[in-house]
Formats: structure tokens, sequence, C-alpha cells
């Protein structure tokens, strides 16, 4: 496994003009949560040929599944049946458990939106901001973006969190 530093050292950091596919693009989702990245797109008219979901917690995953039923019945000229089944388990849940060899088995991906965990960013939380434990996570997440920008040349990036703009703590 490469070490997080060597994985820092080579992720593409430059503006990109991305356009998404008319005939729709594959999605892969880190940290995948209850699916709120792939309604956004559906929202913004995009159509989403594959979409590949990634998420430790059990709850997240019962939720995101009748959510994707749902968006289903909601764009159904953007996101089938076909393309909601068994979108879970391709992947491992844990992203510190997926191997360069896993990516090389998605086939092509155009856009990754990655969400990582918040709580350590969170004041109500009591989050210790980059020093929390959980902000492990982020590196394993950038680790995983750099290997499949190896691969998908023409991948498209998405990195959110929720921000801390009123959080007075001083290291957040």
């Amino acid at each position: 496994m490469e070490s997080h530093g060597e994985s820092t050292k080579r992720i593409l950091r430059q503006l990109i003009a991305w356009t998404p596919a008319k005939e729709g693009i594959t999605l892969l989702k880190f940290f995948g949560g209850i699916g709120t990245g792939l309604e956004t797109l559906l929202q913004s008219g995009m159509v989403v040929r594959k979409y590949l979901y990634v998420d430790i917690n059990p709850i997240a995953k019962q939720v995101a599944a009748s959510r994707m039923m749902e968006l289903t019945v909601r764009f159904p000229q953007q996101f089938s049946t076909t393309t909601s089944k068994a979108n879970f388990t391709f992947l491992p849940s844990d992203i510190q458990l997926i191997q360069k060899k896993h990516m090389e088995l998605l086939g092509p991906v155009d856009l990754n939106i990655s969400s990582w965990e918040c709580q350590g960013f969170l004041a109500a939380r009591f989050g210790e901001g980059l020093n929390d434990t959980r902000f492990g996570l982020f590196m394993n997440m950038v680790r995983l973006i750099t290997w499949a920008q190896s691969i998908f040349p023409t991948l498209g990036y998405v990195i959110k969190n929720t921000p801390s703009q009123l959080d007075q703590r001083e290291k957040v």
C-alpha cells in the first residue's frame, strides 16, 4: 500500500472544464451517506448510467438504498432501476480496504464525489478538526482519488464537507 504522503504528491489539483456525457456518467461516491450527491446531480439534469456507492455505515446504506428507489421514480429518464441495483457491493464498504486493483476493475468512471466524516469539524460534536482521529479517512480518500485519476484521466471530482464558518474553536 502506498503511504499517504506519496499519494498526496500526485493528486491533480488543476481546474478542468468537465462536461458530462449526454448518454450519462458513472458516478463513484466515497462516504456515500444517504445519497445527496446523487440526488443533486439528478436535480441538475445529469443522467447517471452507473452509480458506485461506498459507505461503511449500515444505516446510511439502508436509507440510501431506499432513496435510490425513490430517485428512480422521480427521475426515470436519468436514473433507472437497473442502474440502482448491486451498486453497494462492487467495492469494499470501508474505504481503508479499497486497493488500486479494485479501482482498476470499475470500468470508466466520470465523476467522483467525496464527503468525508465531518464530525471532527462540527462544534456540536467537540471535534478536534485536523487533529481528530477520523481525519485519517480524509487521507485515504485522497489516496483513492489519486489512484482513480491515474486510471481514469478524464475523471472529475468534487470534495465537500460541512463548513465550520461559525465555529469559534481555535484549532478547527
